[in-house]
């Protein structure tokens, strides 16, 4: 999954503050468009979908060593901006938890954020040519193979061993060695490649159940019309 469990002072200065920098003009951006939204449905629908993506990243898939991350149901659901809110209060959580360290958590809102906000794009630019449950999970493999890329170059610009990036370094158990970037891409894509997949198929379903028996909460992607056509190519 592309969420950095590195603890505090791994990473250089540059590096995370860069990440706290951008994070916080897209957490500003992001709340002046939510200020334009029916926050008296909005926001509980943003608590919600919150607590189910920490409560699914707190939950690991062995042996591939992943977590369901549900930022692209988010970023369906939300919208990109409160989808990017609620990868922000999430990823907050989990540093207070112990994933991951508090100066990454400006990267690794800036990396769940843009699934949001991208597979919320990609799902909505799908939508005349593949039925709902394709699109949610199109959207979902494509997003995670490019977020994992940027996870890939973040670690290539930061020098750091691709080993502290897991849940070793927080829990004090590294292995030991070195792996250079190259193997460390070809692993997270690989077996990040199966995640996808097993991301992509609840991904699937939860959208198409959501169009089915409460299409509302999608009404800011699947129009009027667009609705009862989503239930019948579903069924």
């Amino acid at each position: 999954m592309t969420h950095m469990h590195i603890p505090d002072g791994v990473l250089p200065v540059w590096l995370w503050m860069l990440g706290f920098i951008v994070m916080a003009l897209a957490v500003g951006v992001s709340l002046l468009r939510v200020r334009k939204m029916d926050l008296m449905k909005k926001i509980p629908l943003l608590g919600a979908v919150s607590a189910a993506m920490l409560v699914a990243m707190t939950l690991e898939i062995l042996p591939l060593v992943y977590h369901i991350i549900l930022s692209v149901v988010a970023g369906i659901l939300l919208g990109p901006a409160l989808g990017f809110l609620a990868a922000f209060v999430t990823n907050i959580i989990l540093a207070l938890m112990g994933h991951g360290g508090i100066t990454v958590i400006g990267l690794n809102t800036l990396l769940l954020g843009s699934e949001a906000v991208l597979g919320h794009t990609l799902f909505y630019l799908f939508k005349k040519r593949l039925p709902v449950f394709w699109r949610a999970a199109v959207a979902t493999i494509v997003t995670l193979f490019i977020t994992t890329l940027a996870l890939i170059g973040m670690v290539a610009v930061s020098h750091v061993d691709p080993v502290l990036i897991g849940h070793g370094a927080e829990q004090g158990t590294v292995p030991g060695g070195e792996i250079d970037v190259s193997r460390f891409a070809v692993i997270v894509l690989s077996l990040g490649a199966l995640g996808w997949i097993i991301e992509a198929l609840i991904t699937g379903a939860v959208v198409r159940f959501i169009s089915q028996v409460k299409p509302d909460l999608l009404g800011h992607v699947l129009h009027t019309g667009e609705i009862e056509e989503s239930k019948r190519s579903s069924r």
